[in-house]
């Protein structure tokens, strides 16, 4: 491409992003007494409900309206789990709407978890991405450049998170920019790593090697499969920041494709950054378990996350699978007594 038509391009792309951003909704611009987004429970102020057809609420997605940002981060480098992963070294300067980036796998997913949610697969920003349809982009098949902030756009830079509302799928509460502004961290393994490596290194490690890794991992339950048999989790823990895992949704440099990238769990890219998700049933076990204490604006935050759409019904459903399944959740601690109280009116059929 010649210098002029760079700079055309450049041209048109901001024309288009001023004319997008009168419809911007950045998760700092809040109306009037609404709730921050931050501390621990800061996510929850954003999560939204995906919902799988046949599964029904309770077998539901829940995935964060807006890609994690600066102040999202600048937050955690604060926690003692953020200065324990370097995320103090990580820069979170400029507005803090705009998407964080610089943050290898690790830094994610200790975010998520201090967050109480997790990292996608693949799979699950796909359905986050357009459901169980067959359409390319969360708007439809065709390319678009006035959708999201991608390399067509031109103008090589990340903007606030939540700021192309035409990019979302047309259907409910959607997330925003699950295409383009930055690319996003997953936790599913490129097959061609897993098909180098694992017949390999399988026969030398057990079951219950692997098991115990996972439950010392929060992050990593996304892996158990049927009956807790995670032996891939402990070859990917094991081959560390070099194991490449796929990285979605297109950014602010590249082209709007439909296309994964594989990208090594130790890279820092300033074009990748990530979104937190869970499932109905995930978010029961997180509150239940968790012993940390709230103060009054976490609480106020978690009883509009449970009073939001169909967020009661899909934990009511997930709390009474998981008892079915013989787990037994405490409501010992503040967060699970709360979700208890909102649940079931002060009580529940099992808890301790």
């Amino acid at each position: 491409m010649t210098p002029s038509c760079r700079r055309r391009t450049r041209i048109v792309g901001t024309a288009l992003l001023l004319a997008v951003s009168f419809a911007a909704v950045a998760c700092a611009d809040e109306p009037a007494g609404e709730v921050s987004r931050r501390g621990r429970l800061g996510s929850f102020r954003d999560l939204v409900l995906v919902e799988r057809p046949t599964l029904g609420a309770a077998g539901g997605l829940f995935v964060d309206r807006f890609e994690v940002t600066r102040s999202d981060w600048s937050e955690f480098a604060a926690s003692e789990p953020g200065r324990a992963i370097g995320a103090r070294d990580v820069a979170a300067d400029g507005k803090p709407t705009l998407p964080i980036g610089i943050i290898d796998l690790a830094q994610a997913r200790s975010f998520a978890h201090w967050r109480l949610l997790r990292l996608p697969r693949l799979d699950e920003w796909r359905f986050a991405s357009v459901g169980s349809g067959s359409s390319l982009f969360p708007w439809g098949d065709r390319v678009d450049l006035a959708r999201a902030n991608t390399g067509e756009l031109g103008l090589g830079e990340a903007t606030p998170v939540g700021t192309f509302e035409s990019g979302r799928r047309a259907s409910g509460d959607q997330p925003y920019d699950l295409v383009g502004n930055v690319s996003e961290w997953t936790e599913t393994v490129a097959p061609d790593w897993w098909r180098d490596r694992a017949d390999a290194t399988m026969p030398s490690i057990g079951a219950a090697v692997a098991r115990d890794e996972v439950r010392r991992r929060p992050g990593l339950m996304v892996w158990q499969g049927v009956g807790g048999l995670v032996p891939p989790v402990w070859i990917a823990m094991a081959g560390g920041a070099s194991v490449p895992r796929y990285v979605v949704g297109s950014d602010f440099q590249s082209e709007m494709k439909v296309d994964v990238e594989e990208v090594p769990a130790g890279d820092r890219r300033l074009r990748t950054g990530f979104r937190l998700y869970s499932t109905p049933v995930e978010v029961v076990q997180a509150l239940c378990a968790d012993t940390g204490p709230i103060d009054p604006a976490d609480e106020e935050q978690m009883r509009r996350f449970l009073r939001r759409g169909r967020h009661r019904e899909a934990l009511v459903g997930a709390w009474s699978r998981l008892v079915a399944n013989g787990v037994v959740l405490s409501v010992e601690h503040p967060l699970g007594r709360l979700l208890q109280q909102e649940l079931f009116s002060g009580s529940a059929p099992t808890g301790r």
